[in-house]
C-alpha cells in the first residue's frame, strides 16, 4: 500500500518517470494483496489488484536512494543484506521524524545535495547497536483488524506517505 500511494503521489508532483518505487518484502513470493488492501486502495483511486509480492534483495537495496519499511525488523534484515543500506533504510514514521528533526525540506541550505546524500544525512549519527536497543516508531499493521480499524490504519499510512512525498518532491527538484 505504501508503494502504491507514494508512486501515485510522486507521479502527480514530479511526473511518472521521475522516480522508481519498488515494493518488496521478506515473505513468500507471488502472493496477491489481501482483499482489505485492494478495497482500501480502490477507495483512494488506486488499483493494486495485479500486485504480487516479491522479495527484498541486496541488488534492490543497494540501488535504492531511500528504503522505507513498516517495521524495525525489516530495517535490520536489510542491514544484514547490505551494510551500506542501513543508512538509507528507515521505517516510514522514523523517516518522517528524522526529516522533521533536520529541518525537513529547507532546500536553501541543501542546494546541490542529491536525494541519497540527503537521506544518508538523516541517519549519520545512528548506530546499529543503538538501533537494536532503542524504540523505533513503526507502521501499525492493519492486517486482520476490523474494517473500521483497517481504514483508520490505512488513513494514517496515507497521511505519512503524503508527508514523505512532500519531502522527496522538494529534494528531487
Amino acid at each position: 500500500m505504501m508503494a502504491a500511494m507514494l508512486r501515485a503521489m510522486l507521479a502527480g508532483r514530479l511526473g511518472d518517470d521521475a522516480v522508481h518505487i519498488s515494493s518488496a518484502g521478506f515473505g513468500p513470493v507471488g502472493l496477491p494483496p489481501i482483499d482489505d488492501a485492494v478495497d482500501a486502495m480502490r477507495r483512494r483511486g488506486l488499483d493494486v489488484s495485479a500486485h504480487r509480492s516479491s522479495t527484498t534483495t541486496a541488488v534492490l537495496v543497494d540501488g535504492s536512494d531511500l528504503i522505507l519499511t513498516a517495521e524495525r525488523d525489516h530495517v535490520v534484515k536489510i542491514a544484514a543484506m547490505s551494510r551500506d543500506a542501513f543508512r538509507r533504510a528507515m521505517t516510514l514514521p522514523e523517516f518522517l521524524a528524522a526529516a522533521a528533526a533536520q529541518g525537513g525540506h529547507d532546500l536553501e541550505s541543501d542546494t546541490g545535495v542529491d536525494v541519497r546524500s540527503w537521506v544518508e544525512s538523516l541517519t549519520e549519527d545512528r548506530t546499529a547497536s543503538a538501533y537494536l536497543r532503542d524504540a523505533v516508531p513503526e507502521v501499525a499493521d492493519p492486517t486482520g483488524s476490523t474494517p473500521r480499524a483497517f481504514e483508520v490504519a490505512v488513513s494514517a499510512i496515507e497521511q505519512q506517505c503524503r508527508e514523505v512525498a512532500t519531502y522527496l518532491a522538494a529534494h528531487a527538484r
